[in-house]
């Protein structure tokens, strides 16, 4: 697990510091507070599976930004999770001690939620490689 928290950290700091979503005021919350008002987006689940081949051990993840808002427009949303993506691809594949391989966006949905939010959601995929 600990490639999963490394990617997390990571995508945190790279949604947290992206200049389109700060525009946006958009807060970004691993379990968002009871208390959080939208729009936010939050982080996880994230489901690990390991991964080996001859001379290498990694980690596959798929992991989901959720995007949680109150406003009417499914473009906005859009919008929104357009900036999300952005972010999240531009992620530098080798930092110290981990290295990202083929990090895609896997899917993604927008609809509306029975308390008539929208909810848009992001699934992404990566290989992880720790390194020494």
């Amino acid at each position: 697990m600990k490639a999963s928290l490394e990617l997390q950290r990571l995508v945190a700091t790279a949604l947290a510091g992206d200049a389109h979503l700060l525009a946006r005021d958009i807060a970004v919350f691993d379990g968002p507070p009871a208390n959080a008002r939208p729009p936010y987006l939050s982080i996880g689940g994230d489901t690990v599976v390991s991964r080996g081949w001859q001379g290498g051990q990694g980690s596959e993840h798929r992991f989901i930004i959720s995007l949680w808002d109150n406003q009417e427009s499914l473009a906005e949303a859009k919008a929104i999770l357009a900036d999300v993506e952005r972010a999240v691809l531009a992620i530098p594949a080798v930092r110290p001690g981990l290295r990202l391989i083929g990090l895609r966006l896997a899917r993604g949905s927008v609809r509306r939620t029975t308390k008539n939010w929208m909810l848009g959601q992001l699934e992404f995929r990566t290989l992880t490689v720790m390194e020494n």
